[in-house]
């Protein structure tokens, strides 16, 4: 096989199993508590899956939809979810605020619905918190409802949405939830374990990086090489780089220019010095995708390459930038 089919039939291959590695996080016979735990504030939600809210309430709400926050059916879901979740500490009671609504819409149409809501009597946040939860426990056979930190600046979880700490049934109705362990360095670290986690999750990255690398480990072959065409435009062929050493350094310059270009954008960003619209950055993002690709395909900035790495990693910057923003709402007091 050529150097370029395996190149292609690579990247194919790394598609489709990038997309086949999507899993659902949520799964049948249990409910979720999430708390996002910031400086003197606390925000959470409960989400309960539409088909329980069936079995329990007789509610039934259809795919994608959203009940008005007036609905005499949210009251009566509150007033339980008020009635079988509590919250207490050192401090005495913790009541629940509910704002507003939200939907988790899944692939087999049994969305979730979202019941956000605030705590009162957390400045400041306590070390520990008594949790008694029995949602949907008593009601529905085998059911559990757990109990997640969603984020904790100082015990250094961000975007958890998939490791419980703690899990209700029948027989464990009452527990304690240590919130306190941890240091601002862990929760420095935990950001920077977000970024890799960002880029990780991130498809848009993934191509890109993979599209830029290709070209670390090839070599054009010169311009009075035979030439070859595709859909009319001529083009010299590649060969692989001659040692490791070459495409090691090759290597180091792409992921040196892409960091650069990156950082540059998001500390921007982050200093809210510019901002983008997010539907113009993530066009240019997969833009930058497309081009990169054929860019491999077609060599038409043969050793000029790091002009698409400094370009559109700027624009990868401000994307980056739109996450960590959202990992970090809330976190002021």
């Amino acid at each position: 096989m050529s150097t370029t089919k395996l190149i292609r039939t690579s990247f194919l291959f790394f598609l489709l199993f990038t997309l086949a590695a999507r899993v659902e996080a949520h799964k049948p016979n249990q409910n979720f508590i999430y708390l996002s735990i910031y400086e003197g504030k606390m925000d959470c939600r409960v989400e309960l899956r539409k088909s329980d809210i069936a079995k329990v309430f007789g509610f039934d709400i259809g795919p994608g939809v959203v009940p008005d926050e007036n609905d005499p059916k949210v009251q009566r879901m509150r007033e339980y979810i008020q009635s079988h979740l509590r919250f207490t500490s050192s401090q005495g009671n913790h009541a629940m605020v509910f704002t507003d609504l939200g939907l988790l819409e899944l692939n087999d149409g049994d969305d979730y619905l979202l019941f956000n809501f605030s705590m009162e009597n957390m400045n400041p946040v306590p070390s520990h918190l008594e949790v008694y939860d029995q949602i949907f426990v008593e009601e529905l056979s085998n059911h559990e409802s757990l109990l997640h930190i969603e984020r904790n600046w100082k015990t250094g979880v961000l975007a958890n949405e998939s490791l419980p700490s703690l899990i209700f049934g029948t027989s464990s109705p009452n527990q304690t939830l240590d919130i306190e362990e941890g240091s601002v360095l862990t929760g420095f670290l935990a950001m920077v374990k977000s970024g890799i986690y960002h880029i990780w999750i991130g498809l848009d990255h993934i191509l890109f990086l993979i599209a830029l690398l290709i070209p670390s480990v090839i070599v054009y072959r010169p311009k009075n090489a035979p030439k070859k065409k595709w859909f009319g435009i001529t083009y010299n062929d590649f060969d692989p780089q001659p040692s490791f050493k070459t495409a090691f350094i090759s290597v180091v310059k792409i992921i040196t220019i892409f960091t650069l270009a990156h950082s540059v954008t998001l500390s921007l960003a982050a200093l809210e010095l510019i901002n983008l619209p997010s539907r113009l950055v993530e066009s240019i993002i997969a833009i930058s995708i497309a081009m990169a690709a054929f860019h491999n395909i077609v060599p038409f900035l043969n050793k000029r390459e790091w002009l698409i790495i400094l370009v559109f990693g700027l624009f990868h910057g401000f994307g980056f930038a739109s996450v960590l923003a959202e990992q970090s709402r809330g976190g002021s007091t």
